[in-house]
């Protein structure tokens, strides 16, 4: 799913979190992606949505995870009330909190009922990779928001935690949107 991301991806912001700032760069490394886990865990679509606001002319894709949002619920009410029509949300639903050990979600969970019930409109639950091929031009041009549920498994392992250049990624990402 990533790799068909990064494939599709032209000048729009990706904001990663938790396990996807490891598996990210294993496909992309383009100036406009930003590694948010030193930041605020489950706080990239705080940050996206911010972004998202400050520059309606740029598409915002922020990747995070289903525990990562568990500990933010309250973004998803501030992005149904503001609704940038230039963000784009793809959930990692892995049914677990994988980054600090791998426990489990509570199994009733639903991602999709939460977003809509905070007001967010464009909401959809992608079911397997073929589809997300096909949805992924439409989700890259259409008006959002949109919070997209991708129910995922990792197949390959994850590469160590190095998150070191925390102030070097934020001077890059100005550079890429062009402030500095």
């Amino acid at each position: 799913m990533l790799r068909l991301l990064a494939a599709r991806r032209t000048d729009e912001v990706v904001i990663t979190t938790m396990t996807a700032t490891l598996q990210w760069p294993l496909v992309s490394s383009h100036p406009l992606d930003f590694d948010f886990l030193a930041f605020g865990m489950g706080h990239a679509s705080d940050f996206g949505l911010g972004l998202a606001l400050a520059r309606p002319e740029r598409k915002v894709i922020v990747l995070k995870g289903d525990g990562g949002l568990l500990m933010s619920l309250g973004s998803l009410v501030t992005m149904g009330r503001y609704a940038p029509p230039n963000l784009l949300v793809l959930l990692l639903e892995n049914r677990s909190y994988e980054m600090t050990g791998g426990q489990p979600l509570a199994p009733k969970a639903d991602f999709v009922a939460l977003a809509r019930g905070a007001g967010i409109d464009k909401v959809e639950q992608i079911e397997d990779v073929t589809t997300f091929e096909e949805e992924l031009p439409r989700l890259l041009t259409e008006p959002g928001p949109h919070f997209i549920v991708l129910p995922v498994t990792n197949s390959e392992p994850l590469p160590p935690v190095a998150h070191t250049d925390h102030a070097e990624r934020v001077v890059s990402l100005r550079r890429g949107l062009g402030l500095e």
